[in-house]
């Protein structure tokens, strides 16, 4: 350092010395980035690909790298002051580095889905699908974001990618979509109880009764000639799956009723026989008068069966069609009417 004449200092710089120490920050700078170069290049060897993720907890600062190499390069790329020489990007594009974020996860997820479909045969991935949790998510915004592209709104779909996912046969169809996730949650079903017929009040799945009932009045419009957005495909999965046509899901859970309400207490005598079924009908109507006030008649007895479905009038026990009123009795719903 000299003093000037106002005694204020002014640095100078021995000659040589300079050079020297920006030589020695270069070379530092340069050890740095290509130690870090090395680790990226073993997370390749491990993993197939120079993704790290942010949440990648054995090296943190590997993921911090490789997002500042993508911003150095973009820095670069706009004509803006930039650490990313062309060595580096020869080095990188060497290793298969993938200077789009973006880009690279839509790529990540495409592989799982081209992978998934070679396991399943299709691309209608589930939201909860135990071996690609995020897949179903992405599946859905996929056609969300081709939607938007339609409209001419900002979206992150463009045509390659269209073209790229009609190439495996995507499905852009929601409403096709979504029959096909109900489909696999009946396919789970059946897996757990062995049947189709999943019943009224299932508490696990609600909705999947009222899809199957659907499912049933679509295949009757189908074989009646009707409009029905039941189609062969859907038909043939639901047959191959041993789904239960209307007529048969009424034949069996009329059976197992009678057979429930058979070993029922106050289906037998008071000697612990089974009654006869007209010995029940009369024991229901026993039932209800007494409920309704002692032995009170009951109003509009003569009929054969009230409206609700409740009693049977005793001067018409003869003619009854027992297992069809017995059905009635017990479960409010005619045995040969809606079966769901």
């Amino acid at each position: 350092k000299v003093m000037d004449n106002n005694n204020d200092v002014i640095p100078i710089t021995i000659e040589g010395q300079s050079n020297d120490t920006s030589k020695n920050a270069s070379a530092n700078t340069r050890n740095c980035w290509l130690a870090m170069y090395k680790k990226l290049k073993a997370y390749k060897s491990v993993h197939g690909n120079c993704l790290v993720p942010r949440s990648y907890v054995d090296n943190p600062r590997l993921a911090s790298w490789v997002a500042e190499q993508r911003k150095q390069y973009r820095l670069r790329k706009l004509g803006k002051p930039s650490n990313m020489s062309d060595e580096r990007v020869r080095l990188l594009n060497h290793l298969g580095f993938t200077w789009q974020a973006q880009c690279a996860a839509w790529n990540r997820h495409f592989n799982d889905l081209c992978s998934y479909k070679e396991e399943n045969g299709t691309c209608l991935v589930p939201l909860n699908d135990d071996k690609y949790p995020q897949l179903g998510l992405w599946v859905k915004e996929q056609r969300r974001h081709r939607s938007l592209m339609i409209r001419g709104k900002h979206s992150h779909m463009t045509q390659e990618r269209v073209d790229i996912l009609n190439s495996i046969e995507f499905c852009w169809d929601s409403h096709e979509a979504s029959w096909w996730d109900k489909f696999k949650e009946l396919q789970k079903y059946k897996e757990e109880f062995g049947h189709c017929m999943v019943p009224h009040q299932y508490s696990p799945n609600p909705q999947l009764h009222k899809w199957v009932y659907q499912q049933r009045r679509q295949l009757r419009l189908l074989k009646d000639g009707k409009m029905s957005h039941m189609n062969e495909k859907r038909a043939r999965a639901l047959d191959e799956l041993g789904f239960v046509s209307t007529s048969a899901c009424q034949k069996n859970e009329k059976t197992d009723t009678l057979a429930k309400f058979n070993d029922q207490e106050d289906m037998k005598d008071e000697n612990g026989q089974r009654k006869t079924l007209e010995e029940q009908f009369l024991s229901h109507n026993e039932g209800i008068r007494k409920e309704a006030g002692g032995d009170s008649e009951v109003e509009g007895e003569g009929s054969d069966v009230e409206s609700e479905g409740e009693m049977i009038g005793d001067d018409n026990v003869d003619s009854c069609d027992w297992n069809n009123l017995l059905w009635s009795l017990k479960t409010g719903e005619n045995a040969y009417g809606r079966c769901a």
